[in-house]
C-alpha cells in the first residue's frame, strides 16, 4: 500500500476528517485576524468567537450535511500476479500472524488514544466547572456594595449599556472580573472601596463592556470548544488570542470616555498587585499576560476602536455559516489516475503508451469508461456466478484479484451471492481468498455474514485465515454472530476460530466500543448464538 493511499484512509476516519477541517478553520480565522490586526479588536475577537462556534458545529454538520466528495490523487497500486493456492486443511501459522499484526496494532493503539483523549476532555472541562463554582462561592461570600452598584449603573447609562448588573466586594481576588448570564455581577477586589471616583468608573466601564458584548458566555462557549479539541495546538493559539482581543476591546470602550495615560497605569498597578492567579472563567481586567501590548495599543493614538459595524458583524456570521456547510459537506475519496485504474483492472492492453503521459486527455476518458464498463461487467458475472462471463474477463486480461469499489473481489461478490461453483472456479485459477474490500470485509468474512456455511468451509479449506480481521469489518466469527449465523458460528468454532478475538470499533450510531462475536450476538438477541460461544470458553 502507498504512503498516500495510507494517509488518505486515516484522513477519512470520521474524527481524522473533522480533525483536518478544524485545522483549515483555524487557519483561516488566524491569517484573517493577522490581516486585520490594524482593525478594531472588536472585530478580531468576532472573528475567534466565530471559529470556536465552527468548532463546535462541525461535528454535526459533518453528519448531517450532504456529501461533497473531493478526489485526492492517489497511484494506484499495482495488483499482485495471480498465483494459484495449494489446498489445505487449516492456513499455516505465518501467515495468520502477518495478517493479524496490524489489526492488532491498531486495537492496542485506538482504544488508548480515546482514553487519552476522553480524559483531556473531562479534565478541562471539570475545570471549567469547577472555576464556575468558585466564582459564585466568591460572590456569596463577599459584601454586596449598594454604593458600587448605583455608581455602575450611572456608568451604564451613560454609555447606553441596558442591563442589570450587581457589583460585589471580594477579599479574595486583586482584579475585577465579571460574570452571570441574565443578571451579571462585577467582582472588585475591597481595596475598590478605597480608589478615587475616576479608578472606579475607569474599572466599571471596563467590566461593563465585558457584560455588552456577553463575553462571559462566548468564553464559556470558547472553552467548550478547547476541551473537545484539546490536543490540537492551534486551538489554544487561537483561545489566547480570543482571550486577548476581549480585553482590548474594552480597553478601547474605556480610552474612548477617559484620558488613556491614567488607564494605562491603573492596569499596571494592579497587574503588580496579583501575587498569584487562581483559574477561573472569567476575564480578569489586568493580568501580567500580554500587559505590554495592551498599554502599547491604549497609547497608540492611530489604533482603531469601538465596537465593529453591522456589516462586520454580518459578513462574519455569513462567513462562519458558509465555512459550516462547506467544511461539513467535504469527504475525501481517492482519485486513481485513469491509466493506473485500468493497469489495475487489467483493461489497459490495447490503449496506446502515449496514455502512460496523459497526453491526451479524451483517451483518459475512453479508459475511465472502459475501466467502469469492466467493473460493471465484473459484478454482474460474479453475482450471477456466470462461471462463462468470469472466463472472458480473466482471458482479456481482467486481474482476477482486483477489488471493484463497494462490492469487492469476483471472490468474495460470488461468495457472498452462494455460488460455490463459480467459488471453486475462481480459486482453482488464483483468486486469493484473503483479498480485503473495504466495508465488505474479505471472502470468508462475506460468505459467513451471508450464512453460506458450505462456501465459508470452502475457502477455509483453499488457505482463508479464519481469525483475520479486516479493519473496520470484524472477521467472519464476529460478523456471523452479529448477523445469526448460528450454522456458520458452529462450523467456525469447529474449525478453530478464536472466540475471544475482539475488535475496536467506531462508527456513526454508537459510541466507540470494543466488540466480541459473544457481545455481538447477546446484543442482538441471539442466545443460541451466545451459548454456542460461551460453551467454546468466549469470556464475558
Amino acid at each position: 500500500m502507498s504512503i498516500a493511499r495510507t494517509v488518505l484512509d486515516l484522513a477519512v476516519s470520521p474524527w481524522a476528517l473533522v480533525a483536518l477541517k478544524a485545522t483549515l478553520a483555524l487557519f483561516l480565522a488566524l491569517a484573517v485576524a493577522g490581516v486585520a490586526r490594524r482593525g478594531r479588536a472588536s472585530l478580531r475577537h468576532a472573528i475567534y468567537s466565530a471559529v470556536f462556534a465552527v468548532l463546535l458545529l462541525l461535528p454535526l454538520s459533518s453528519r448531517v450535511m450532504p456529501n461533497m466528495p473531493v478526489k485526492v490523487p492517489v497511484r494506484a497500486q499495482p495488483a499482485a500476479p495471480p498465483t494459484t493456492l495449494v489446498p489445505v486443511t487449516t492456513p499455516a501459522a505465518a501467515p495468520v500472524a502477518t495478517s493479524l499484526a496490524a489489526p492488532k496494532l491498531t486495537a492496542l493503539i485506538v482504544p488508548s488514544a480515546w482514553r487519552i483523549y476522553l480524559a483531556g476532555v473531562l479534565f478541562i472541562l471539570g475545570t471549567l466547572v469547577a472555576g464556575v463554582v468558585r466564582l459564585r462561592r466568591w460572590a456569596a461570600a463577599g459584601e454586596v456594595w449598594l454604593d458600587g452598584t448605583r455608581l455602575a449603573t450611572d456608568v451604564a447609562c451613560a454609555s447606553g449599556i441596558r442591563r442589570a448588573v450587581l457589583v460585589v466586594l471580594a477579599p479574595d481576588i486583586a482584579v475585577p472580573l465579571t460574570f452571570g448570564f441574565r443578571r451579571q455581577t462585577i467582582v472588585l477586589p475591597a481595596a475598590a472601596r478605597e480608589w478615587d471616583d475616576d479608578s472606579l468608573r475607569r474599572a466599571l466601564r471596563h467590566e461593563l463592556e465585558h457584560v455588552r458584548r456577553d463575553d462571559w458566555a462566548l468564553q464559556l462557549l470558547g472553552r467548550v470548544a478547547c476541551a473537545l479539541y484539546w490536543p490540537h495546538p492551534l486551538v489554544w493559539v487561537a483561545w489566547r488570542r480570543f482571550c486577548a482581543e476581549a480585553e482590548r476591546a474594552c480597553d478601547d470602550a474605556v480610552v474612548g470616555a477617559f484620558e488613556p495615560t491614567s488607564y494605562a497605569d491603573q492596569l499596571v498597578t494592579l497587574a503588580r498587585s496579583m501575587t498569584r492567579r487562581r483559574r477561573v472563567p472569567a476575564l480578569a481586567m489586568a493580568s501580567p499576560t500580554r500587559l505590554s501590548e495592551r498599554v502599547h495599543a491604549i497609547l497608540d493614538p492611530a489604533q482603531a476602536r469601538g465596537p465593529h459595524g453591522r456589516i462586520a458583524t454580518i459578513a462574519t456570521v455569513s462567513v462562519m455559516a458558509l465555512t459550516v456547510a462547506v467544511f461539513g459537506s467535504l469527504r475525501l475519496v481517492a482519485d486513481e489516475p485513469s491509466y493506473e485504474k485500468a493497469v489495475d483492472q487489467g483493461v489497459a492492453g490495447g490503449i496506446d503508451d502515449g496514455v502512460r503521459g496523459g497526453v491526451d486527455g479524451g483517451v483518459h476518458d475512453a479508459v475511465e469508461g472502459a475501466v467502469a464498463l469492466y467493473q460493471e461487467s465484473v459484478v454482474r458475472a460474479a453475482e450471477r456466478g456466470d462461471i462463462e462471463g468470469m472466463q472472458d474477463l480473466l482471458d482479456r486480461g481482467y486481474n482476477i484479484n482486483a477489488t471493484v469499489p463497494g462490492d469487492g473481489t469476483m471472490l468474495l461478490i460470488s461468495a457472498k451471492n452462494g455460488h460455490t461453483a463459480a467459488v471453486r472456479y475462481l480459486l482453482d485459477h488464483g483468486a486469493d481468498p484473503n483479498t480485503p474490500s473495504p466495508g465488505d470485509g474479505n471472502p470468508l468474512v462475506a460468505a459467513a455474514g451471508a450464512g453460506e456455511t458450505a462456501i465459508a468451509e470452502l475457502l477455509l479449506d483453499r488457505g482463508a485465515h479464519i481469525d483475520t480481521v479486516v479493519p473496520g469489518d470484524e472477521n467472519a466469527l464476529i460478523t456471523a454472530a452479529r448477523l445469526g449465523r448460528t450454522d456458520t458460528v458452529r462450523m467456525l468454532i469447529a474449525r478453530g476460530a478464536d472466540v475471544n478475538i475482539r475488535v475496536f470499533v467506531v462508527d456513526s450510531d454508537e459510541a466507540p466500543h470494543w466488540r466480541t462475536a459473544l457481545h455481538a450476538a447477546r446484543r442482538n438477541g441471539y442466545h443460541d448464538i451466545e451459548q454456542l460461544l460461551l460453551g467454546a470458553g468466549a469470556k464475558e
